[in-house]
């Protein structure tokens, strides 16, 4: 995905506010949008991105992570998945990860981080550590200049999860 492109508008499944939705990531349009996309999640990395929620809402951005689909399932964490306070997007199709030209082999521990803009438009992509350097790293960006000049005029009123919430629609499973 090129600089400038704009989010993919298909919803994929996502873990947010204790429920599995579907949810497209133009529903983070009119905020800035950090997503961070990881080849292997553990609950130690959903602890250290949890604990830089707030860091990203006050630098004035929303934080949400793309992991592998077994990431949650089949685990024994001592905090259930859900019970996390940022939005956990899957992509079992594997439409995301094309769409996005998301690097297919980094190692363990490394993350590829895509910074939106309020417009949902690709301004940054960043590989780092997952680790408190990297996500200062992406939080710094965040907050530069020309990113805070980009978004500043509808960045105060769309910086709750509320507005996310709207755009999405149910996952239903088939029963019985």
């Amino acid at each position: 995905m090129k600089i400038g492109t704009r989010a993919p508008i298909w919803k994929t499944p996502c873990l947010l506010k204790g429920r599995w939705q579907y949810l497209p990531l133009t529903a983070f349009q009119g905020t800035q949008f950090v997503l961070c996309c990881m080849p292997a999640f553990t609950e130690s990395d959903a602890w250290l991105l949890e604990q830089q929620v707030n860091r990203f809402h006050a630098g004035g951005a929303v934080l949400a992570v793309l992991i592998p689909d077994n990431a949650l399932l089949g685990h024994s964490w001592c905090r259930p998945p859900q019970d996390f306070g940022l939005p956990f997007l899957t992509d079992p199709l594997n439409r995301l990860k094309r769409s996005l030209h998301l690097t297919a082999s980094l190692p363990p521990h490394r993350c590829e981080t895509l910074y939106f803009d309020h417009r949902c438009c690709l301004q940054f992509r960043l590989f780092h550590d997952l680790n408190l350097r990297g996500i200062t790293t992406v939080l710094e960006v965040a907050e530069s200049d020309f990113c805070q000049r980009s978004a500043q005029a509808v960045l105060k009123s769309r910086l709750t999860f509320n507005h996310v919430l709207a755009h999405c629609s149910p996952l239903e499973a088939p029963t019985g």
